[in-house]
C-alpha cells in the first residue's frame, strides 16, 4: 500500500503529525510512506524511519504526477496543498483538496477542519468548535484515520550530539545540573503567545535562586532583541544564541531537564525529544497538545483562551494574567521526577 502525507507546516505541526506514523504501519503493514513538505521542515523528518521518501513541495507534481496512490492524507488548508492532493492518482483522499477550485475537505475528516479557516459553518461557528473542543490532535487523527497514535518523534544524528556536548563543556554545564530551558518568546506569527520580557526575567531569576536552576535562553531569529533584554535583566542565565540551526536548537532542548515554553515549535520540539515541559497558553487551543505524561500546562482565563487573536488590547492581556510563581512550583515538581528518570 502507497501512503501520502501532506503537511507543509507550520514547522511544529509537521512534527507533531509524526504521531501518525507508526500507526499507519500498523494498520497497513508493509506500507510504504511518502511525505510532502517544505524544504525547512526536511531535518525535522529526515531521520524518522517510518517515512521511506521525503518530497518537497515545489517539486511534488513532477515527481508524484505518475505514481499511484492508495490513500492520501492531506492536512493542509493551504490552497496550494489542496491543489497537489487533487491532482494525484489515488484512490481515496482524507482532509483537504479542490473541488471545482474551491478548497473542500472529506466528510472523514471534519472532525479537525470543522474548527478550521476552511469549516464548512464559517470562522465563528469554527471559533466556537475550536473553543470547545477538549480531544488532543492526536486523538482528532487517529480517530479520522481509524489508527493508534504515539508521541511524535524527533531523532538527533551524531552531528547534532556532538554540539550538544560541546555546549555543556563550553558553558559548564555537568551531568548532575538541573538544566532549565526557557523559551518565552512565539516567534513572528502569534506575538500573543509570548510572555512578556519582565515576567521572563522574573522567572529566570526565580528559578536560579529558588530552584538553583542553570537557566538556558532558547530563541530564534525573532527573539534576539528580547532575549537581550532578559540576559541584562536576568542573572546567571546562559545565552544559548538565537540563530541556531534546527536541530542544533533540538540538541539544545535535549540538554535540558524540563523545559518552559510557550506553544510554540520549541514546545513541540520539546514532546518529540520526550523533554519534561511547561508551557503556557493564550490565544492558542491547550486542550490540544499532549504532553504523554511529562508536563503541565498553565492557561489564560475561560473567555481568553483560544481567541486565535493577533492583537489585543485588553490589559492585562492573557499572558500578563499568569503567575510566574505557579511556574515555578510545576518546575519545582517537574524537576523531582526528572532527576529519579
Amino acid at each position: 500500500m502507497h501512503i501520502l502525507v501532506i503537511k507543509l507546516g507550520a514547522l511544529g505541526d509537521v512534527l507533531r503529525t509524526t504521531s501518525i506514523l507508526p500507526g499507519l504501519k500498523e494498520k497497513c503493514p508493509g506500507s510504504v510512506i511518502t511525505w510532502v513538505t517544505r524544504r525547512n521542515a526536511r531535518d525535522l523528518l529526515k531521520n524518522h524511519g517510518l517515512i521511506d521518501e521525503i518530497v518537497f513541495d515545489d517539486k511534488a507534481e513532477d515527481r508524484l504526477k505518475d505514481k499511484q496512490f492508495d490513500l492520501v492524507i492531506s492536512l493542509d488548508d493551504e490552497v496550494e496543498a489542496c491543489r497537489l492532493a487533487s491532482c494525484l492518482n489515488t484512490k481515496e483522499i482524507v482532509g483537504a483538496y479542490l473541488e471545482e477550485g474551491k478548497v473542500t475537505y472529506s466528510p472523514s475528516s471534519r472532525a479537525w477542519f470543522d474548527m478550521g479557516l476552511i469549516s464548512r459553518f464559517g470562522k465563528e461557528k469554527a471559533d466556537v468548535l475550536k473553543k470547545q473542543n477538549v480531544k488532543t490532535y492526536q486523538r482528532i487523527l487517529g480517530e479520522i484515520l481509524g489508527i493508534r497514535t504515539y508521541p511524535p518523534e524527533l531523532n538527533l544524528d551524531n552531528e547534532h550530539l556532538a554540539f550538544k556536548d560541546q555546549f555543556a563543556r563550553e558553558n559548564n554545564l555537568h551531568e548532575g545540573d538541573f538544566v532549565v530551558g526557557l523559551n518565552t518568546g512565539a516567534g513572528g506569527r502569534w506575538q500573543l503567545k509570548a510572555l512578556s520580557v519582565e515576567k521572563t526575567i522574573a522567572l529566570a531569576n526565580m528559578l536560579t535562586q529558588e530552584l538553583q536552576a542553570k537557566v538556558l535562553l532558547l530563541g530564534g531569529p525573532e527573539e534576539i532583541e528580547r532575549n537581550g533584554q532578559i540576559l541584562a535583566g536576568a542573572g546567571g542565565v546562559i545565552d544559548a544564541g538565537c540563530n541556531n540551526s534546527l536541530l542544533n536548537f533540538a540538541a539544545l532542548l535535549d540538554r535540558c531537564g524540563v523545559v518552559i515554553t510557550s506553544d510554540s515549535l520549541a514546545m513541540n520540539m520539546a514532546i518529540a525529544l520526550k523533554k519534561y515541559v511547561i508551557a503556557f497558553f493564550g490565544p492558542t487551543s491547550a486542550n490540544e497538545i499532549d504532553f504523554y505524561g511529562r508536563g503541565g500546562k498553565l492557561t489564560a482565563p475561560m473567555a481568553c483562551l483560544c481567541c486565535y487573536k493577533k492583537q489585543c488590547d485588553v490589559q492585562p492581556n492573557c499572558m500578563g494574567l499568569l503567575d510566574v510563581g505557579e511556574m515555578v512550583r510545576l518546575v519545582e515538581e517537574l524537576m523531582h521526577t526528572a532527576f529519579r528518570s
